[in-house]
C-alpha cells in the first residue's frame, strides 16, 4: 500500500471515530467501534505520519477512553499527550488540546484540583493563540467540559 493511500485510511479511521463521540446515546458496540477505529486510525499514522500527527492521535484516544467512561485509560493517554506537546514544544492550537485532554479527564474523576491546575494551563495557551476563532473554539471547548 502506498503512503498517500495509508494516510487516507488514517484520516478516515480517525474521521470515524469523531461520528461516534458525536453520536449521543451510543451503544456497547458503538462505543466498540469507536475505540476500535481511534485504534485503526492512530496505528496508520505511526506508519505515515510525523510526530504532530501521532499525538494528535494519541489525544484521540483519551478523547475516545473518555467517552467509553474509561478513565484511567483516558488519563494515561492525556498525560502523554501533554508530556510529548511540552518536549516538542508545540504552541498554539496543539497545545491547548493537549491541556484539554488532562482537563476533560480529571473534571469526569472529580479530581478538581488537578482539573483546576489544567485549566489555568489551558486558559494560559488561548490567550497565546493568534486566530481569533481558535480561540473562540478553545473557550467554547472547556465550556463544554466545565458542563458535563
Amino acid at each position: 500500500m502506498m503512503s498517500d493511500e495509508i494516510r487516507s485510511l488514517a484520516k478516515q479511521a480517525f474521521n470515524q471515530t469523531w461520528d461516534f463521540i458525536e453520536k449521543n446515546n451510543r451503544t456497547v458496540e458503538e462505543t466498540l467501534k469507536m475505540i476500535d477505529l481511534t485504534f485503526k486510525s492512530k496505528y496508520y499514522w505511526s506508519l505515515v505520519g510525523n510526530q504532530i500527527n501521532f499525538i494528535r492521535s494519541n489525544w484521540q484516544v483519551s478523547r475516545v477512553f473518555a467517552e467509553a467512561d474509561l478513565l484511567e485509560a483516558s488519563l494515561y493517554y492525556a498525560k502523554k499527550v501533554l508530556d510529548d506537546s511540552l518536549k516538542l514544544n508545540l504552541k498554539d492550537i496543539d497545545l491547548f488540546f493537549a491541556y484539554e485532554a488532562n482537563v476533560r479527564v480529571y473534571h469526569l474523576l472529580k479530581d478538581i484540583s488537578h482539573r483546576d491546575l489544567m485549566l489555568n494551563k489551558a486558559k494560559e495557551v488561548i490567550e497565546e493563540i493568534e486566530k481569533e476563532s481558535d480561540k473562540k473554539y478553545c473557550i467554547t471547548e472547556l465550556d463544554k467540559i466545565l458542563k458535563l
